[in-house]
């Protein structure tokens, strides 16, 4: 499995990073040499999470960190924001690293989307608006992230969608749910899967064994073990070949053959071949994550290896696309980052803050 974020699954930074903010960035990319991190999340919003020394920061689209590791457990940014875990509770930053919501959610915190978040009190989930206002109480067992103006949720076994007011647009009867795109929502009845439409009618009636959302008029979908990819109208216009897929982002979908995976077209030819043990989706930047040789890092829709950053491969992480990252046990054989010195007042850093903060590159 990638280490990240599983694709798909809070501010006060301490104050030796804020100290420091002004000046701390990475050293410009040499093409020879990877920096090599714990663990590295997907692209989402133009923004990545990366781990160091047990504490998760983020860097944008160029490699640049803009949010140094100072956290326990993230998020993906959307819309401008991002759910972050400060020692025990969570909270929401913008991309200037300033809390929009202070940590106080002590259980849970989903991604932003479309003006609210999903949180997690007392066991149940409800949402709250950028400022932590409560709009939907909380009384969900589970709750996805708004998409098109609904929203997943769960009540005790049963999956439906509500609205921003919290009155259900389709009651709760499907065994299991995605997000609305393109006015279907992939659902599970029973076994098998299917699309709704917003008024609850069947867009595409159930019948794959998987079924990921649509993009551009077109899903991917497993069907009798095999992966293939599907039109609105339900029909294949790429036959059930694949042993696994993932949804399209862009012109490209990741599928896996011969037990690598790879990244093909709309006509299902292989456009980047199947050379990676794991591979996400592309982000909306053109970059995905993938995983080689036991190291996980990032490319480009040529297949060319990207940012200069690089994590070794965990035993035990959540998949690409889970809605937050988890936090689990570092790993003691990770290779150190060692620092490269561009300026001189690292040197005259207190030896705690360089611990606890590196990789630290010093830049005008």
């Amino acid at each position: 499995m990638l280490t990240g974020v599983n694709f798909g699954c809070h501010l006060i930074i301490a104050a030796a990073l804020f100290l420091f903010h002004t000046t701390i960035t990475y050293a410009a990319q040499d093409e020879k040499t990877d920096y090599l991190v714990d663990q590295l999340a997907e692209f989402s919003d133009g923004a990545a999470a990366f781990k160091k020394d047990g504490r998760w920061g983020f860097i944008d689209s160029t490699g640049k960190p803009f949010i140094q590791p100072s956290f326990k457990e993230v998020g993906m940014f959307r819309e401008g924001y991002a759910p972050v875990k400060l020692e025990k509770k969570w909270g929401m930053i913008d991309k200037n690293g300033r809390y929009a919501i202070n940590p106080r959610f002590e259980e849970g915190m989903g991604t932003f989307a479309e003006d609210l978040v999903a949180v997690k009190l007392n066991g149940m989930w409800g949402y709250v608006d950028i400022k932590g206002r409560t709009v939907i109480l909380p009384q969900f067992d589970e709750a996805q992230e708004f998409s098109e103006g609904l929203a997943a949720i769960r009540i005790k076994d049963k999956w439906g969608f509500i609205d921003k007011k919290g009155r259900f647009i389709i009651n709760p009867r499907f065994a299991s749910a995605g997000n609305f795109s393109e006015a279907t929502a992939p659902v599970r009845a029973g076994k098998i899967w299917g699309y709704t439409k917003k008024n609850g009618a069947w867009a595409i009636e159930p019948q794959f064994d998987k079924a990921e959302a649509f993009r551009d008029g077109m899903a991917v979908v497993q069907d009798d073990s095999k992966w293939g990819i599907i039109n609105s109208d339900g029909k294949f216009i790429v036959n059930p070949q694949f042993e696994s897929g993932k949804p399209f982002r862009g012109a490209l979908a990741a599928f896996k053959q011969n037990g690598l995976w790879g990244y093909a077209n709309q006509k299902g030819v292989f456009i980047i071949k199947p050379d990676f043990s794991d591979a996400s989706a592309f982000s909306g930047e053109g970059i995905a994550l993938v995983e080689k040789d036991k190291l996980v890092f990032y490319i480009n829709t040529k297949g060319e290896k990207v940012l200069g950053y690089s994590a070794p491969k965990a035993s035990a992480t959540p998949s690409i696309s889970s809605l937050i990252i988890v936090n689990p046990a570092d790993n003691p054989d990770a290779d150190k980052w060692t620092p490269v010195i561009i300026k001189d007042p690292l040197t005259a850093y207190p030896q705690k803050i360089q611990d606890r903060w590196l990789p630290q590159f010093i830049s005008q």
